[in-house]
């Protein structure tokens, strides 16, 4: 089996699915074929890829896995003994997927599952007792030496993994998390200024976010005040305000 049907056979079995996954029909592989309480038989073809050919190949799969008689025909016969009364029918796709190869599979009464979140779900599920399939074991040395050390895991998905917008919504998705932002509070000052200097340049912006995102009622005069308080805010302030003194018009005086 390749490596993203163990994974998928394995996730399957985790969630209580007898699976049989070596069957063929005229050299055909016929996918995963899961039972659960002998009534309930579902059909799973692993079409995974890293570039975005599933559209291309969306046809050859409905046509050769799934519309075709002869396979349709040879997996029933293997159910004959169990209660079903339909097949259900599902496609696991990597996550580059389009909406046209949504449709198309969803014409035909075939249900797509993301092969990502099914990695997901086989990754949190992972503990630290030995996994005899290979697969699951790299996954599991994956899990337990390579992201406990937060350098490798940050150098791996910044500079080889993630697209520019990929990074953002990263970090959108990471800083949504409570434990993460209650570790960033505790991040020292200087990093904080770093962070802050870095991420917003416009003082215009800065002052919105401050005001809108930041400070409330009871925070903006202590703000404020302990901002006037500071050397170069407070020799800054008074250049300012003698100035805008020293331009009053003349009439006001009369």
């Amino acid at each position: 089996m390749s490596a993203e049907k163990e994974i998928v056979n394995f996730w399957l079995n985790k969630q209580g699915y007898f699976t049989i996954s070596n069957l063929k029909e005229a050299n055909r592989d016929l996918g995963i074929i899961s039972i659960k309480s002998g009534s309930e038989v579902c059909q799973y073809e692993v079409a995974c890829s890293l570039t975005n050919n599933a559209q291309d190949s969306a046809d050859r799969i409905i046509s050769e896995k799934f519309s075709n008689k002869r396979v349709q025909k040879a997996i029933a016969g293997y159910m004959e003994g169990f209660k079903a009364s339909e097949i259900k029918k599902f496609v696991v796709l990597s996550n580059n997927v389009n909406q046209n190869t949504i449709k198309k599979f969803s014409d035909n009464n075939i249900e797509i599952i993301k092969f990502e979140n099914v990695l997901a779900d086989v990754m949190k599920g992972l503990d630290m007792q030995y996994y005899k399939n290979d697969v699951i074991r790299s996954l599991q040395l994956m899990k337990y030496i390579f992201m406990s050390n937060s350098k490798n895991v940050a150098d791996l998905l910044i500079d080889n993994v993630m697209s520019q917008s990929g990074r953002s919504d990263f970090m959108k998705e990471l800083l949504e998390k409570d434990d993460i932002m209650r570790e960033f509070r505790k991040t020292n000052q200087e990093r904080l200024t770093e962070i802050l200097k870095h991420s917003v340049r416009d003082p215009k912006k800065l002052a919105e976010m401050l005001e809108n995102d930041v400070l409330n009622r009871k925070t903006r005069k202590t703000f404020l005040s302990s901002l006037l308080e500071q050397k170069k805010m407070k020799k800054l302030y008074r250049e300012e305000f003698a100035e805008k003194k020293a331009e009053r018009p003349l009439n006001r005086f009369f």
